[in-house]
Formats: structure tokens, sequence, C-alpha cells
């Protein structure tokens, strides 16, 4: 079925190739990049600074670089990292040789092992990343006042990264239980509408099940007699014809009864226009007419051969109009709305779409409305003829489009 809705947001390409591997992996370039750049910088740092003299100055490089690069395994072992980094810091510390920016990296593995544990592992980590700093007041013999400052900013860029970690690690927890919420209430409306459907499709089955099946045997029953008798006894048989033509309007005045009370209403009397049914399109005219002067436009366009249609098509085709014009009074406010009936060879299609207008549209955006039971009970009725149904928002309005099986060589007289 071709879909007709209006305002709908551009499809977004998925990401092929390259782009779509580094979009997948960017955790993992991210590492790798910061890798790379405190490696340089490093680097840049031992070649204008002072080193041993018995030790070239890139020695040092040997062991940082590999150190810098366990920030890869980070979020797989993140324990060993943490203690393969400071194994390192403190060692070089020992040597008196410049570490560059694996104090930073050691920030980076406490983050790693914090955000992936509770309490007691954030504890854990701040208290052993705390090593390095007191193994420079060893070796470098620092004043108490630089020592003190030393520990203060330690002690401060610890507890900056465990409250960020904390702060990831809870946002995390109840992005998933948000996640898990959602999928539950997904699963509970698809039942509810489903059991709304084996509902509706029951009592829709039981009150025509009760009286076709009754009135249809009747009148079998009766033309069989008016056949039998039309040459024997035309009068006896033309009062049986009569019986039956009775008995065939009084059907049809309980499946128009039958429609009109299937689709709920207030029990205080306040729905905004008092209905009055009418099993034929015909009525339409005086449906729209009906709602005229409020502050909703109306207009219906009919296209194609109009032509008589089968009852059923008729009533389900007029209830769909119904209850789309019920809706839009319920949940428009002010604006445009137009009802189409477009009399194809082989379906009926209706379109009911309304525009919102003036201070009720909503900056420009779709706007929803209610799709209960209402439209429940007409899916139910377009399946049972063969149709489709389709309702959703458009652009500052709602769009309801339903397609009727009618070939034309299947009219009524």
């Amino acid at each position: 079925m071709v879909d007709h809705a209006m305002g709908r947001a551009a499809v977004v390409e998925p990401r092929t190739g390259v782009l779509a591997w580094a979009a997948a992996h960017r955790a993992a370039l991210g590492d790798l990049s910061f890798v790379l750049v405190l490696s340089v910088l490093h680097g840049f740092d031992l070649t204008i600074g002072d080193h041993p003299p018995w030790m070239d100055w890139w020695w040092p490089l040997l062991v940082s670089v590999p150190a810098t690069s366990l920030l890869l395994l980070r979020r797989r072992a993140p324990w060993l990292v943490l203690f393969a980094l400071l194994a390192v810091a403190v060692g070089l510390t020992l040597l008196q040789l410049n570490i560059g920016g694996l104090n930073l990296v050691i920030l980076v593995a406490v983050y790693s092992v914090c955000v992936r544990n509770a309490v007691l592992g954030e504890v854990g980590a701040a208290t052993i990343a705390m090593v390095y700093p007191v193994s420079e007041l060893v070796v470098y013999e620092l004043t108490p006042v630089e020592g003190l400052l030393r520990i203060s900013g330690a002690v401060v860029n610890l507890v900056m990264v465990v409250g960020w970690a904390r702060a990831v690690r809870i946002g995390r927890r109840r992005a998933a239980q948000l996640e898990q919420t959602m999928a539950l209430l997904d699963e509970a409306r698809d039942q509810l509408a489903a059991d709304a459907a084996v509902v509706e499709r029951a009592r829709i089955a039981r009150e025509f099940h009760d009286i076709v099946s009754h009135n249809l045997s009747v009148v079998a029953l009766r033309a069989g007699v008016a056949r039998a008798l039309i040459d024997r006894d035309p009068e006896h048989a033309r009062q049986t014809l009569q019986e039956l033509e009775q008995t065939s309007r009084g059907a049809l005045g309980e499946m128009r009864n039958l429609l009109n009370v299937l689709r709920d209403r207030n029990p205080a009397g306040q729905d905004p226009i008092d209905w009055q049914p009418t099993p034929s399109l015909d009525g339409v005219d005086a449906l729209v007419e009906s709602v005229r002067g409020g502050n909703v436009v109306w207009t219906l366009d009919r296209r194609g051969k109009v032509r008589e249609l089968g009852s059923g098509v008729e009533m389900t085709a007029y209830r769909i109009v119904q209850e789309a014009m019920t809706n839009v009074l319920k949940h428009a406010g002010a604006g445009r709305a137009r009802v189409l009936l477009d009399y194809g060879p082989d379906a009926l299609r209706i379109e009911v779409t309304n525009r919102i207008s003036g201070l009720d549209a909503v900056d420009g955006r779709p706007v929803s409305q209610q799709s209960g039971h209402g439209l429940i009970g007409l899916r139910e009725r377009v399946a049972l003829l063969g149709g489709t149904l389709t309702a959703h928002p458009v652009l500052n309005g709602f769009h309801l489009q339903a397609v009727l099986p009618c070939p034309e060589n299947s009219d009524l007289a």
C-alpha cells in the first residue's frame, strides 16, 4: 500500500566503508590517538630536557611508549593496566627519569577501573594510584610545602576522576533501566492493543451472528416458499414476498443499530456532535454540513465514478468518516479539514486530513492524536472487508486513509 504520509523526515542513509568502520571503532581510535599524542610530546620533551650522562635521551621512550599503549586494553583489563602503569611510572621516578604523560595515563586507568566497579573498587584504585606521588616525595626530597602541594594536587585529581567515573556509571545504569522500562511499556501497549482488537472482533462477530444468521435464515425460507407458490398461488406468493421485504428491512435496521452502538459513547452524552448514523455514503454530505460553522473549516471532495456500493462497504465507509471527524473535533482545535471519497474501479479510497492553524499549531511540528479503541475497531471492520487502514500524524495535523475493495461489477442495484 502506498504511504501518503506528509511531513516525513528524510531517511538517513547508513554510513558505509571507512566511515562505518571508524564509527564502530571510535573508542579504540580515540585511545590510539591519545597514545600517539602523549608519545610525541614525551619525545619532544626528552629532546629539549636534561638527561643523565650515562643514558641516551631516547631510552625512556622504550618504556613509556609501550606503557602508554596499554590504554588500548583498559576496557578489557582495567586493573592490569593500572598496576602496569604505576609500576612503570614508579620505576622511572626511582631512576629520576622523565615520565612524560604517564601521570595523565594513570588517571585514565583509574577512571577505567572506577567506571566498572562500585565504592570498594573506587577507593582501592584511588589508594593504589597514590603510590606514584608518594614515590616522588621520597626520590626528589621535596620540602614539606612542596610535598603538601604535590599530594594535595594528586588527591584533587583523583577525586575529580572518581566522581566523573561514578556519574558516568550511574548514568549508564539509569539509561539501561529506562531502556528496559520502555521495552516493557511497548510490550504492554502492544498487548493491550491486541487484547482490545480481540475483544472488538469477538463482539462484532457475536452481534453479526445473532442478527445475520437469524434474519438470513428467515429470508431464505420465505424466498423458497414464494418460489414454490409463484405459479400455483400468486396471491399467497405476493404476501410471502411482502413479509420477506419486511424481514429484510428489519434486518437492515438491526444492522444499522448495531453499527451505531459498536462505537463506545460518552455515558454522559458529552460527545462534541450528536451523530445521526446513516448506513450509506449519501449521508456524508449531511455529516459534513452538521459540523460547519465551528472552528474547523470542512471540505468534501468526491472523485471517480460515484456509484452505489455494497451495504457493508457503504456502512463501513460512513463509520470511517464519522470516526475520523470525531477525532478531528476532539483534538484539532481550529484549522482546516478535508474529506476525500475516491471511487476507483476496484476500491474506494477514503482520506480525512486536518491541518491545525493559528495558535493551535506547535512550532510547525507534527501533532499527534490519540488512536484508541475507536481506530482499533475501525481497523477490524476494514480488515473484515479485506481492506487497509492507516492513521498517523502529519505536519501540524493528522491523516487517516482507508482503502475498501469494491469492484464495479459487485455493485448492488
